[in-house]
């Protein structure tokens, strides 16, 4: 039986509404309906007679449970610790922020034991908030929910494949080492760090912050022996000048790129700061830009392979500006652009991707990098390109550097391709920037790419207009680990040579290839010199003496030689550093 009627009692005198915990900042939510079920033993008897559920455990009479300080056990045992006898919980995560538990005596927690459980909870007011705290634990293991912020307009939030953890180890926890008490045998256990209550913030968006809260519902997700058990809500009081969000990056080039963002209500214009560190600005840093009236600007002056993060704020006029953005928008300018022919072997021992390419999940996440799997798949004879889903219906592009490319000229993009361990979905397409929403220009896009073995592929193109194009491989497939997309010899190069050009081609010899310090290059025409070029394009050397060329000043490598005849025309040849 229930006992003891304590808990929240100094703060339900002091309103009947909510709890006020920080003026400036933070509120508790006093919650009037929706829990199910009493969890934390109180007062004087036994953790059985107290309590009505267990917190983990298949049966409700052999689990384990909270206690508050003042518990004690039928054989007159107290613990060392337990939850605090007024219920509220000063958050060990976020200084200022805390939560108002519900009597002890009563119903104090949802508790939802199996998938597509819910509840809903209602409160004791409708607040506007900018984010939402909520107190949960999960027994016997973690699980997931669904979280539905819903508001008095009738329109909701959702926040979706929300983690809880295991009450004993996880992180973010608002409060831990409070102890638990078993429903079958009474015992009391004291454990310093265990178990524990954790904080799990929800941001609401600025179109909602506007809104009023009416109420929370919350479905687990996850199956199995999991229980999620949720033991309340505080929340965040919004600014009157809303912070805008969603703040994403577009038109990336080396030296320019486009910052985008919501509008806000109330906002006059909008203001930037722009910087090379991921440490978040002080409210009183000076705004790199400033008196933006739209919801998107273009950033220009910046550096090649440079590594930005933005921040965005509101400015409502009179002097009142918003926080900046919780989350900056970070990215890495491109490398300068580079000429064709363009090769890229993946021939560098690369610990991640090579220099001056680029990859992206849009969605999901998995393993984008240059690996040879040493040796241990017959299929792959040299190094490439890995592309491997980890989550199912994830996202995953690489892209190349940046290409020169003339409008009116036709050229040829071809590589080799295998799937690895079953089919792939597989699109490759090229654009202006090495982001997803430039990739507007589709080669080729196959659901159901099945090649065993390393396969040739190429397409022939024209691109609409002269510029910088980016080509991109995007893994799109919809299972997750196990099958990969492998790709290697990623070339761009003119697609029609003159006929000149073709037979130079087939009477130049190199030798040797693979070269230690020295090659030669000989031919049946006259050769007016030769140029060697890195697989981004970049020119290493040039020389007229073709009998033993110098290559103790290169690293180890795929290069592409450049063969210039005297009667104009010219070939390329690939050759090995060793």
């Amino acid at each position: 039986m229930n006992r003891k009627i304590t808990v929240g009692l100094i703060c339900m005198m002091a309103t009947s509404l909510f709890c006020k915990i920080d003026a400036q900042n933070y509120q508790t939510l006093n919650v009037t309906s929706g829990y199910n079920y009493d969890l934390i033993a109180n007062g004087p008897g036994t953790a059985g007679s107290s309590t009505t559920e267990s917190v983990d455990g298949s049966s409700p009479t052999t689990g384990f449970v909270f206690m508050s300080a003042d518990f004690v056990n039928g054989t007159g045992a107290t613990p060392a610790s337990g939850l605090p006898s007024l219920g509220l919980i000063n958050s060990a995560n976020t200084s200022g922020l805390s939560f108002q538990l519900a009597p002890y005596s009563s119903n104090n927690s949802l508790r939802l034991a199996n998938a597509n459980d819910a509840g809903t909870l209602s409160f004791g007011t409708t607040p506007k908030a900018s984010k939402v705290y909520m107190l949960a634990t999960t027994g016997s293991g973690s699980s997931t929910a669904t979280i539905l912020v819903n508001f008095s307009d009738g329109t909701s939030q959702s926040f979706t494949n929300i983690t809880v953890n295991d009450w004993y180890g996880g992180s973010s926890f608002a409060i831990k080492g409070i102890g638990r008490a078993n429903r079958a045998t009474d015992n009391i256990e004291n454990n310093v760090n265990d178990p524990r209550l954790y904080e799990i913030p929800l941001s609401i968006s600025p179109s909602n912050q506007t809104k009023n809260i009416s109420s929370i519902t919350v479905t687990k997700t996850s199956s199995g022996a999991s229980i999620l058990c949720v033991f309340g809500f505080s929340y965040a009081v919004p600014s009157s000048c809303i912070t805008p969000d969603n703040v994403t990056l577009s038109n990336l080039t080396s030296n320019s790129a486009t910052v985008s963002w919501l509008a806000v209500p109330g906002a006059s214009t909008y203001e930037i700061y722009r910087g090379t560190t991921s440490t978040a600005p002080a409210n009183t840093a000076t705004p790199t830009l400033t008196g933006l009236t739209g919801t998107s600007t273009n950033m220009t002056s910046l550096s090649p392979s440079t590594t930005y993060y933005v921040w965005v704020r509101s400015n409502c006029g009179g002097g009142s500006t918003s926080n900046w953005s919780q989350v900056p928008a970070m990215f890495t300018t491109p490398c300068n652009p580079v000429n064709v022919p363009y090769l890229e072997d993946f021939n560098g021992n690369y610990a991640d991707i090579p220099p001056c390419t680029y990859k992206e999940w849009t969605s999901g996440f998995g393993l984008i990098m240059a690996t040879g799997f040493g040796g241990a798949m017959p299929q792959i004879t040299s190094p490439g390109l890995i592309l491997q889903s980890i989550q199912n219906n994830s996202n995953g592009w690489f892209y190349t550097n940046g290409i020169n490319l003339q409008a009116g000229t036709t050229y040829s993009l071809s590589f080799d391709g295998i799937a690895l361990a079953g089919p792939r979905s597989f699109k490759v397409a090229y654009g202006t920037s090495p982001v997803a929403a430039s990739m507007m220009n589709i080669l080729n896009d196959n659901p159901n790419f099945a090649a065993t073995s390393m396969t040739p592929t190429s397409y022939t193109f024209t691109p609409p207009s002269t510029g910088v194009y980016y080509f991109g491989f995007n893994d799109y497939s919809p299972t997750g680990e196990g099958p990969a997309l492998f790709l290697d010899n990623i070339s761009v190069k003119s697609a029609v040579l003159a006929t000149a050009e073709t037979n130079i081609s087939r009477d130049v010899s190199i030798y040797p290839n693979p070269a230690a310090d020295y090659i030669t290059v000989q031919s049946k025409q006259k050769i007016a010199g030769v140029e060697i070029f890195d697989v981004s394009g970049r020119k290493i050397l040039s020389s007229d003496k073709t009998d033993r060329i110098n290559l103790s000043s290169l690293l180890k490598g795929t290069y592409i030689l450049n063969v210039k005849k005297a009667d104009g025309t010219s070939s390329t040849h690939k050759f090995i550093k060793k």
